[in-house]
């Protein structure tokens, strides 16, 4: 069941790879990760990482800053070997959000064009 939870069923990230191949985390809404635009959020994809956030991938514990320090998000992710070498080859992670709360709200939030998202430098510190 703990699988369960670490794979969007129940309202946390998780991880997935862009047809390109870059590292992914879908991140459903919840009222403390707030998607300002003052801090980069944007309804199109950017291939540059913005600066001023961070985030730093430890096995399966990923933390995510915000540009004024505060995190936005700390925990684990049901994330692959495969995919965190992503993450380290990439250096960059893209974040993508929106009004939905489940894997099965995404699709109908990226239909209806209601997406946020946000490239972000990345550093993996585990070994693969």
């Amino acid at each position: 069941m703990e699988m369960i939870s670490a794979t969007g069923l129940k309202g946390t990230p998780w991880p997935e790879l862009m047809p390109d191949g870059r590292p992914a985390l879908i991140v459903p809404a919840a009222p403390d990760r707030p998607v300002p635009a003052a801090d980069g959020w944007a309804s199109h994809d950017t291939a540059d990482p913005h600066p001023d956030w961070s985030a730093v991938l430890n096995d399966y514990r990923l933390t995510l800053h915000r540009p004024d320090g505060t995190t936005w998000f700390d925990g684990e992710i049901a994330a692959d070997r495969h995919w965190r070498r992503r993450v380290r080859d990439h250096r960059a992670l893209l974040l993508v959000t929106g009004p939905f709360t489940d894997v099965f709200g995404l699709r109908p939030a990226a239909e209806a064009g209601l997406l946020m998202l946000l490239t972000v430098p990345a550093r993996l510190i585990s070994s693969l």
